[in-house]
């Protein structure tokens, strides 16, 4: 049986910050099978990976004796270890058995060389190659992102991040969260008149948490958002916003199954106007709602 699945805020609430960790930053590599911006399969791509190793207590034989012990994780090893599992998906692309080797596949493979487990906590139909690279007794979380630079057509990448608490060796709470980051596109929005008369390019980041699926959705998530910004003629981001996460909802109840707990997707929604304030970076506006509260023709209020 599969651990349910929470949202991101919510597991750090449930276990605090670890004591120690041990993070690598931005593994690069490349792969080949998971859709490009067109939506294209197995055409060569970019990825990289971040993992970051939440420790079960502070530094102890490892800071005393100033050589490594089982208290700490080896940074240089870590990122060996997710380079061999991206080399061998890369090798078995030539023959596979035809089963699709998407993000959430490459996701879940580091994820069960690293611990044993897959992301929902079980234990997978391939088991790792040998024994897992972690000591789960030593580990209280562990968070491991994905992501594919030149995935999105207007934007800076998409990120597959998945998250679990660990307690005595075992999985206790899981997330995964999809986003889709720093989409930059040109649309009518705001309220002075000079911005009613012509378009101009907003920044928009888009994270869908709680969203455990199996297959390459976020091609299809970027038209949907896209769309809802190249129609916008709102004065205000804040209407954008609740029309955002209107659209991003109908879309993801019409084509994917939501979370076995019926609390539905959490949704979090960021709009930039680079050019609105010109003595400042950029203004932004947010927006974090659950799916289960976004009625078509109400207001959208935050639960």
């Amino acid at each position: 049986m599969s651990i349910p699945i929470r949202t991101s805020h919510s597991l750090l609430l449930a276990t605090g910050e670890p004591p120690a960790t041990v993070r690598v930053q931005n593994i690069q590599s490349t792969i080949q099978g998971p859709s490009d911006a067109w939506g294209r399969q197995d055409r060569p791509q970019p990825i990289s990976v971040s993992v970051a190793v939440g420790m079960a207590q502070s530094f102890g034989p490892t800071s005393t004796s100033d050589a490594l012990a089982s208290d700490t994780v080896h940074y240089g090893l870590l990122s060996k270890a997710v380079l061999a599992t991206l080399a061998r998906l890369g090798g078995a692309q030539g023959t596979s058995s035809g089963r699709q080797l998407t993000l959430p596949a490459i996701l879940d493979t580091i994820w069960t060389d690293l611990t044993g487990v897959d992301t929902s906590g079980q234990q997978p139909a391939s088991p790792a190659q040998g024994p897992p690279f972690l000591k789960l007794a030593s580990v209280k979380s562990l968070q491991v992102g994905l992501r594919l630079p030149k995935a999105t057509l207007q934007g800076a990448g998409v990120c597959l991040t998945a998250t679990a608490a660990f307690a005595r060796g075992a999985m206790t709470a899981r997330g995964i969260k999809l986003a889709l980051c720093d989409l930059r596109i040109p649309i009518l929005i705001g309220v002075n008149a000079n911005e009613r008369r012509a378009k101009q390019g907003v920044v928009a980041n888009v994270e869908v948490d709680r969203f455990d699926e199996a297959r390459d959705c976020y091609c299809a998530l970027e038209d949907v958002i896209a769309k809802a910004m190249t129609d916008s003629s709102f004065e205000t981001i804040e209407a954008l916003l609740a029309d955002m996460a209107l659209r991003i909802t109908t879309h993801l109840v019409r084509n994917h199954t939501p979370p076995a707990d019926g609390e539905g997707w959490q949704l979090g929604i960021a709009v930039e106007k680079p050019i609105a304030v010109v003595f400042a970076d950029a203004p932004c506006v947010e927006l974090r709602i659950n799916t289960n509260d976004v009625v078509p023709g109400e207001d959208v209020v935050p639960r």
